[in-house]
């Protein structure tokens, strides 16, 4: 049985017409298209007699996207040459995004047909430090089963490459939402917070720290549920309770904006305590719109949240209650001593600024910035003469950097500030 290649042109074909260009000689390679959908649409493209091989490559793909055999990223991928779109027993589908231990993409499940995420440990970083981590990582996660927390489904290594699968979230994360929509209402602001701290709370129970809770690892469904993800960064008190060292003895780990005042100075005490600082920081985010502590460096953000109190929420946001405030002072208390006690606690204080219609009104809200985030990506797809920019060229530089800053520690970091501290956060606006 003779099968048709659509890379080979035969001079008797008006199919030989078409340039053999690095996008089709991949596309063939790939898999991602059967023969026959290949031949169909190669016929279509000669057709139209396109000018040039980029037009070719264009008709090639409008089509095919059209079609849905191909989506917007297989494409760029294909032009750059790759072909490989399997991981183990995985079709690679998308990019969902990147952060500091690895990406993330969209993939289903060859047999089961399920579609999950999947984090990916780039083969530019398999230090043998790195697949340690990523092997953390995966234990870490392995042993949490809560509704409030991703779960993870499967784990291996294709070659060189490791790789995590856990289930996929539709929706958004909380940095992304306030980003497109602007501060949280406080009651709604408090049902994410508390149910994020739900999930962080079983962690504590199992013995494990997350250390880098923050809005963009909050993710917030079309059905109005909250997830808390990425466990990359999470450490075990197994070793010695509260006190545990951590790995890579004294690293400040962790994003800058959210970091408890003990994580900078005594990076190697882990303790829960701190992921309830950056649960007050995350809430604080949720109802101003803002970082505790906007611009500056890394080192600039972890003196102030060492010596200084963040402005007052009301500054932001007039319309909070006094209870509201006290939670987000009582999270954020830099004595971790007089800082409320657990993410239990910190549940049970948000449940009473609740009214029970909390999860309705955010699944309406989540569908509602779904569908704003198609339409705008129609239109900037019709619009868009340039590339796409990369996802950390969309993110303000104050958020969602995850860093290692040990080698930035000073003694600035730890000196007293020149300034008067901001009031207390309790205080009122001017």
């Amino acid at each position: 049985m003779i099968r048709f290649n659509p890379v080979l042109n035969d001079p008797n074909d008006p199919l030989s017409r078409l340039t053999q260009t690095q996008f089709r000689r991949a596309l063939a390679a790939s898999g991602l298209v059967d023969g026959l959908v290949l031949h169909r649409v190669a016929v279509e493209v000669a057709g139209l007699s396109p000018k040039g091989p980029e037009e070719q490559d264009r008709l090639y793909t409008e089509r095919l996207i059209e079609l849905e055999r191909l989506n917007a990223w297989q494409v760029e991928q294909l032009k750059q040459g790759r072909t490989k779109f399997t991981l183990g027993p995985y079709r690679i589908l998308d990019a969902i995004g990147s952060g500091g231990m690895g990406y993330v993409f969209l993939g289903e499940h060859d047999l089961l047909g399920r579609v999950e995420a999947i984090k990916v440990l780039p083969r530019s970083k398999t230090t043998p430090e790195a697949i340690a981590n990523f092997r953390h990582e995966i234990r870490s996660q392995a042993q949490l089963d809560h509704p409030n927390l991703v779960r993870v489904s499967y784990a291996d290594r294709d070659g060189e490459t490791y790789f995590l699968v856990t289930e996929y979230v539709p929706g958004i994360d909380l940095r992304r939402l306030i980003r497109r929509r602007g501060p949280l209402e406080e009651a709604l602001a408090a049902w994410v917070v508390s149910e994020a701290a739900k999930g962080i709370h079983y962690a504590h129970r199992n013995r494990l720290v997350h250390r880098d809770v923050k809005p963009g690892n909050v993710l917030l469904t079309t059905e109005g549920d909250v997830k808390v993800t990425d466990l990359g960064l999470a450490w075990s008190l197994e070793s010695g309770g509260a006190g545990g060292r951590t790995r890579g003895r004294d690293k400040v780990v962790g994003t800058s904006d959210y970091l408890a005042p003990e994580a900078i100075k005594k990076p190697g005490d882990v303790s829960s305590l701190g992921d309830i600082y950056s649960l007050g920081c995350t809430l604080y985010y949720s109802v101003t719109g803002k970082v505790p502590f906007p611009g500056g460096n890394h080192v600039n953000k972890m003196r102030r949240h060492v010596h200084e109190r963040p402005a007052g929420p009301r500054r932001f946001n007039k319309t909070l209650s006094d209870e509201v405030l006290q939670l987000i002072h009582g999270m954020m208390e830099k004595d971790p001593s007089k800082r409320i006690a657990s993410a239990q606690i910190a549940t049970e204080e948000l449940s009473r600024l609740l009214d029970g219609s909390e999860p309705q009104r955010l699944a309406l809200l989540i569908e509602s910035v779904s569908k704003d985030a198609e339409r705008d990506a129609e239109s900037s797809s019709k619009e868009s003469s340039g590339p796409e920019p990369e996802p950390g060229d969309q993110l303000p530089e104050t958020i969602g950097i995850t860093i290692d800053a040990s080698a930035e520690i000073t003694p600035e970091v730890f000196a007293q500030p020149e300034t008067e501290p901001a009031p207390p956060l309790l205080a009122q606006p001017p």
